[in-house]
């Protein structure tokens, strides 16, 4: 009785979650009975509850229809015929209950759950820094096919190993390019536009319609980016005229038709450059936040960097 006033008060302080399917977010998502689907070994899962309860069927049909079970109707099959001689089953191989096989067992169909349902693994990294607890499952593990203390233990792990998933891996520098004149001749697009056009918009020609969709690659550009993806992590970081709608949708469907379809996933519209975050940034304009930015701003056509051979030997000292 103290124990479970304990670990109240410790949910009441943030400090813990007790996982049961008739508490708040995230202790519900995180219970057995949730309907957290997922494949393991082939087989299809209805809910962690599924899973559990099929394992103490010997017969694989009956083990497949109740593994592919909510949790609740899962809950409905439990049996405890298995007491008796602590044996579970998987697809037709007996095993100890209270073997080290069927602990990686379980451990294995967690992971199983965590990499495939978004929902489950959502709810689970949403507890970083608090204590999970179990408190109404049973704790002796000859009654119970998971005790309080495993299924804890096991979700615990899976929470600190992915944060731990990318320590030690040495980051990419991160690499922003500016589009206009950098990657795109600007230059190239006015040529296509009829003089009539020109003068209707003389002094604010970038908010002639379809413009940006009309350019072709400064020279060198696209090689370029394409070797400088291999060592670094690209973005492309373009501002885009407020009076011209269609240059956003342009700048996408430019980057689709020259660059592979990586990159139109990783583009940034802003008029304010020096928020991003990053590494290096190659621009032809300190404008919209470039002379800002915190990393180091390659300023493409300068004397130092009057094209993209120049860029890309620069980058290779870097790299050394």
């Amino acid at each position: 009785m103290f124990r479970r006033l304990y670990i109240k008060w410790l949910v009441w302080r943030g400090k813990a979650v007790d996982i049961w399917s008739k508490s708040d977010y995230p202790a519900d998502v995180l219970s057995n009975l949730c309907s957290n689907g997922f494949r393991f070994d082939g087989m299809v899962c209805g809910s962690m509850e599924g899973f559990l309860q099929s394992l103490k069927q010997k017969d694989m049909d009956k083990q497949r229809q109740i593994c592919s079970m909510k949790g609740k109707n899962a809950k409905k099959m439990t049996s405890t015929g298995w007491q008796t001689d602590q044996i579970v089953w998987w697809k037709g191989v007996a095993i100890d209950r209270q073997s080290e096989e069927y602990g990686q067992l379980v451990r294995r169909a967690y992971q199983a759950m965590f990499e495939q349902n978004e929902r489950f693994r959502t709810a689970l990294m949403s507890t970083r820094g608090q204590i999970l607890y179990h408190s109404r499952g049973e704790s002796n593990p000859f009654k119970t096919i998971l005790t309080e203390d495993e299924l804890c233990t096991i979700l615990t792990e899976l929470r600190d190993n992915y944060d731990k998933r990318d320590k030690g891996v040495e980051r990419k520098k991160r690499v922003f390019v500016d589009m206009d004149n950098v990657l795109v001749d600007f230059e190239s697009g006015l040529a296509q536009v009829s003089e009539e056009v020109k003068q209707k918009y003389e002094g604010r020609l970038d908010e002639i319609p379809g413009l940006f969709g009309l350019m072709k690659p400064m020279p060198g550009s696209i090689d370029a980016m394409h070797e400088l993806q291999k060592h670094y992590d690209m973005f492309i970081l373009s501002t885009a005229p407020w009076k011209n709608p269609s240059a956003w949708s342009d700048k996408v469907t430019w980057v689709t038709m020259y660059l592979d379809d990586v990159f139109h996933k990783r583009m940034v519209i802003t008029h304010r450059k020096d928020l991003c975050l990053g590494d290096y940034l190659i621009d032809d304009r300190g404008k919209n936040g470039t002379s800002e930015f915190a990393g180091e701003w390659i300023e493409f056509g300068s004397e130092k960097f009057p094209d993209w051979n120049s860029v890309l030997e620069y980058f290779k000292t870097e790299k050394q």
